[in-house]
């Protein structure tokens, strides 16, 4: 961490309190704690570049007065900072932002190897819709309740053109609505989280999966290019950001086909497991 000037730490501390004031008045939303507000506005600031990696950051109590908010409040939210990373505290110094916090940019679920040559195949993507839909209790219980909706983005996701796999992906409304109006370039990017991270500051941390075999219904199988009722392997994919705040559900059909599918945790990391879906 590099070392601050100590002729210009006075007006660097204004200049970064002042930042902070006003990244927390536009961070608030409906519903959402002041903890978590507080959280999002710094994060936001680190991320945009505005906070530099080593800034010493105002004191607690200081923040406090600033913020209007409980001590409490203020020391839950870098707590929960420095345990994501994106702060630092130094006994007798105080308390550092970083910005080595990275998306796992490149995180897929649906990785297939040629079964001849082990490599692993290539994955396009080709939007085939996008809308607001109303809540219902499967995403109120994965996304947390949304009074504007969910955005719904439905993807035929193409497998070296040797296959599809039928990818359904829900957001909530509130903070990712303008995904119904970014150019059909951008979504039909083969991995939507780099578009979350880079336009949204929501960057996929962790994610968790579960899978199960389902038949496909007569919409579902029509694009898979298989018969209706055809069993397949469904993944339900949870992505979750800063906070560990769910940003994604993830509806994912793999038609049975004879390659095995990787299941791995990020970029570059060997596969845990793999499937022959």
């Amino acid at each position: 961490m590099r070392e601050r000037s100590r002729s210009n730490a006075p007006a660097e501390a204004s200049e970064t309190l002042t930042a902070i004031v006003d990244a927390f008045e536009e961070a608030q939303r409906a519903g959402l704690p002041k903890n978590a507000q507080l959280y999002d506005a710094i994060s936001n600031l680190i991320s945009a570049g505005k906070i530099d990696e080593g800034t010493k950051l105002p004191g607690e109590r200081e923040l406090s007065a600033a913020l209007k908010l409980s001590l409490g409040t203020v020391q839950k939210s870098l707590n929960a900072l420095m345990n994501d990373g994106e702060l630092i505290r130094e006994h007798g110094r105080g308390t550092f932002a970083r910005a080595n916090r990275h998306a796992l940019s490149e995180l897929w679920h649906y990785r297939f190897r040629d079964p001849e040559t082990q490599n692993l195949l290539p994955v396009y993507a080709k939007v085939v819709d996008r809308a607001l839909v109303k809540q219902d209790p499967v995403l109120r219980h994965a996304l947390g309740a949304d009074e504007l909706g969910y955005v719904r983005i439905r993807r035929l996701i193409n497998i070296d053109d040797r296959f599809g796999c039928w990818s359904e992906m829900f957001l909530g409304a509130t903070r990712f609505k303008r995904l119904l109006k970014l150019p059909i370039s951008d979504v039909e990017s083969a991995n939507l989280k780099q578009v979350l991270n880079e336009k949204f500051n929501a960057p996929t941390l962790a994610v968790s999966q579960t899978g199960r075999i389902q038949s496909a219904d007569r919409e579902v199988a029509k694009h898979l290019g298989v018969r209706g009722g055809t069993q397949c392997l469904l993944l339900h994919i949870i992505a979750t950001s800063r906070r560990r705040e769910p940003i994604t559900l993830q509806k994912i059909y793999v038609p049975p086909v004879a390659y095995d599918m990787e299941l791995t945790d990020g970029p570059g990391e060997s596969a845990k497991s793999s499937l022959a879906a």
